[in-house]
């Protein structure tokens, strides 16, 4: 959001900058149609241009740009400002071109440089950024937008010492810089001064109070410091001056979930949604509220949702098993963990579930294969319990002694929790459901643990008792 702000401000100030002086260095002055000269005509156009901006009309306002910039190419803001409307329409490349060009045509165009480095930022070229930026620096040493932005990029690559240097520059030279007091006050927050960090925001508060940001900022702080109600007024206050904003809602929604409000949580995390169906944490954490309250289909939704827009977040596929498996969908929960166990070599535990997983599907066969192909992953000298339970998989004898002997020596909550749910799952894909509820209702019993081995436990000992 915050350079989303930033630019829609740089192109209200250009604009109107551009409204200003557009009669300056025009052609002529000659008079035109109906009396007007081409230097009053341009200007009405950009008037009129102006307002399309400001109202959205983004699509409407950008041919005309180009006309006026062909028109008159010795303007040197006309590519600016068409740079940016282009970039706030989501055509990266086209802005790129039209800014790139104009700071050949003109290198000491600091705001083509400026545009360019918002450019570089969208497209994530952190180098390309860094570059105008620095162009932006050699010409005005002191340059607070540029001095700001450069501090976002460091804090961006976690070197919070050079963004803190950036930051205080540019606030040395503008010390109501609201993006460079709220850097600032980010950064202080990551090194856990919160007191430092709070000034900073409201500094950046009294320089700029209409700012949803600023709210946002200082809603952390005071959830850091647990002041929860003051934390929940500004999360309200940041909603009302930025009622489109999926990411106000989105920390609202972690505020409830946290303090224990569901209904109110999911009704945000709802709402972050609808605003922004493209961002992955909004559909984890209204899934983690309606895994909370067993509502496993609309959290299994979530986290397919999750798995769609950013596969990468591999905890999904973990999240996903749990949740199929629960359902009584056995194949569909052997194929997300055996997804997830391609993430990480220290996950042993998501090879034994997906042969377990194979197993209660019914087919015995699968199971067996995919054990014999996986046991060479877990290293039996470290992880011996794991290696157990996905060799009794391969195996598939009416015995489990070693395993037993090992649950029932297991000193840690969590391996004999998982330990006494492969027991279970194990005897339930043999069909022997008595000596299966046995297992899984000690897993169930035992105290301090939390696995996703007891979760899965908890839905197969509930399928028992329903039968």
């Amino acid at each position: 959001m915050r350079n989303a702000i930033r630019i829609v401000s740089f192109l209200a100030v250009v604009a109107l900058g551009i409204s200003a002086l557009s009669c300056v260095g025009a052609p002529d002055s000659k008079p035109g149609p109906a009396g007007l000269s081409q230097a009053e005509r341009e200007l009405m156009e950009m008037e009129a241009i102006y307002r399309q901006i400001e109202t959205g009309d983004l699509a409407g306002a950008e041919p005309r740009l180009a006309a006026l910039a062909a028109g008159n190419p010795t303007n040197r803001d006309y590519p600016v400002l068409r740079a940016g409307v282009l970039l706030s329409m989501g055509r990266s490349d086209e802005a790129q071109n039209v800014a790139a060009a104009e700071t050949l045509a003109a290198p000491d165009n600091i705001d083509a440089w400026l545009v360019l480095a918002e450019i570089e930022q969208y497209k994530g070229n952190s180098k390309g950024q860094k570059d105008a930026l620095s162009a932006v620096l050699a010409l005005e040493p002191a340059n607070t937008d540029a001095l700001a932005s450069m501090g976002d990029l460091y804090y961006d690559q976690k070197d919070y010492k050079a963004a803190e240097t950036s930051y205080r520059a540019a606030i040395a030279a503008q010390p109501q810089h609201v993006d460079a007091l709220l850097g600032l006050g980010r950064v202080q927050y990551r090194r856990d001064d919160m007191k430092g960090s709070l000034a900073s925001v409201e500094a950046a508060m009294a320089a700029e109070p209409t700012d949803p940001r600023v709210y946002l900022d200082r809603s952390r702080i005071y959830y850091q410091i647990g002041r929860y109600e003051d934390c929940a007024k500004d999360l309200d206050e940041a909603i009302r001056l930025a009622p489109t904003s999926s990411w106000a809602y989105l920390e609202r929604g972690k505020l409830y979930m946290d303090t224990g409000l569901s209904q109110e949580a999911l009704a945000d995390f709802s709402k972050s949604i609808e605003l922004d169906d493209t961002y992955f944490l909004a559909y984890v954490y209204r899934a983690s509220v309606y895994e909370a309250s067993s509502q496993d289909r609309l959290a299994l939704d979530d986290y397919l949702k999750v798995i769609k827009i950013y596969p990468e977040y591999w905890y999904a596929f973990e999240s996903a098993g749990v949740l199929a498996y629960r359902l009584g969908m056995f194949k569909e929960a052997a194929s997300y963990f055996a997804t997830a166990s391609g993430y990480s070599s220290e996950t042993a535990e998501y090879l034994v579930a997906a042969g377990l997983a194979l197993l209660r599907s019914g087919d015995a066969k699968a199971a067996k294969e995919f054990a014999g192909k996986q046991l060479a992953r877990i290293d039996k000298e470290k992880q011996p319990t794991h290696w157990l339970a996905l060799r009794m998989v391969y195996d598939q004898l009416d015995n489990a002694a070693e395993l037993e002997l090992k649950a029932s020596a297991e000193k840690s909550p969590d391996v004999k929790s998982a330990l006494l749910f492969y027991m279970g799952s194990y005897w339930l894909g043999k069909g022997k459901t008595d000596l299966a509820r046995i297992y899984l209702t000690l897993c169930m019993e035992l105290k301090g643990a939390l696995t996703i081995e007891r979760r899965m436990a908890e839905a197969d000992l509930l399928a028992l008792g329903s039968k």
